[in-house]
């Protein structure tokens, strides 16, 4: 099994299409992802390719001057084999700053666990963006995370 995690991309766009429900029902969402893959706005596209296959992708952004994770999405059949953790290692290891964020919906329990499990808390919470389901926003310090790589590696 040959597993890669690389820079995407605009030739990728029909592989995430195929597997990213969302992306192929909503305009706004191929638009997105479109505009990602070139770059847009300084974003940076990374896909995780499992066998010649992309699995997953994850989309960095800029927050308020600090790196976010905008989106990072699993294939579903490659759900619960450590795709969106492969992703975020290589993210979290390359990125500069002394703290990163994401955010995932509050429904999003898998998401959270993942966050959680890997160090970041809970920052802060948007109403409206879903109605009925608030945007929870996690943060990630420098030091922590260099800790929990140093753990990772001893």
């Amino acid at each position: 099994m040959s597993v890669e995690i690389r820079p995407a991309n605009p030739g990728d766009l029909a592989a995430i299409l195929e597997f990213d429900p969302v992306a192929r029902r909503e305009e706004r969402r191929h638009d997105y992802m479109s505009k990602a893959l070139t770059g847009d706005r300084g974003m940076d596209v990374r896909v995780l390719v499992l066998d010649d296959e992309i699995a997953g992708y994850a989309v960095m952004a800029e927050f308020f001057g600090h790196p976010f994770l905008e989106r990072i999405y699993t294939a579903e059949r490659f759900l619960r084999r450590g795709v969106a953790g492969a992703l975020m290692a290589n993210i979290e290891g390359q990125f500069e700053g002394d703290r990163m964020f994401v955010s995932c919906n509050e429904s999003n329990q898998p998401m959270r666990t993942l966050l959680v499990a890997r160090g970041y808390k809970v920052s802060g919470m948007v109403e409206n963006l879903d109605p009925g389901d608030p945007e929870l926003f996690f943060v990630i310090f420098r030091d922590a995370l260099d800790a929990a790589i140093e753990a990772a590696n001893a």
